[in-house]
């Protein structure tokens, strides 16, 4: 983080206004998909979590990004980081990499 001259912090625990992107972001996950079908078990929500943030960050447009993919603004934005994250993912293909 320091080489990308990034900051990091942390919110003080029972604090969600702190951290409303991550609130949001498990909002979403529950709304569409945690709170709507039922697993076989711990894997198999593991899974299809991340089935369901591929999906998230390829296929919906967000209102936040103009209408965009977060995957598209990424390609825009920073598309050396781009193709490095997608080479890094063909060659690790275990979708229970990388889930929050």
């Amino acid at each position: 983080m320091a080489a990308r001259q990034l900051l990091h912090g942390t919110s003080a625990p029972r604090s969600s206004w702190q951290n409303g992107f991550i609130e949001r972001s498990h909002r979403t996950d529950n709304e569409e998909l945690l709170h709507v079908r039922r697993f076989a078990d711990a894997e198999e929500r593991r899974y299809q979590l991340r089935l369901h943030e591929m999906d998230y960050h390829t296929q919906h447009p967000h209102q936040g990004l103009e209408g965009q993919t977060p995957l598209a603004v990424l390609q825009r934005d920073y598309p050396a980081e781009a193709s490095l994250r997608m080479l890094r993912n063909r060659s690790n293909l275990s979708p229970f990499q990388g889930t929050r």
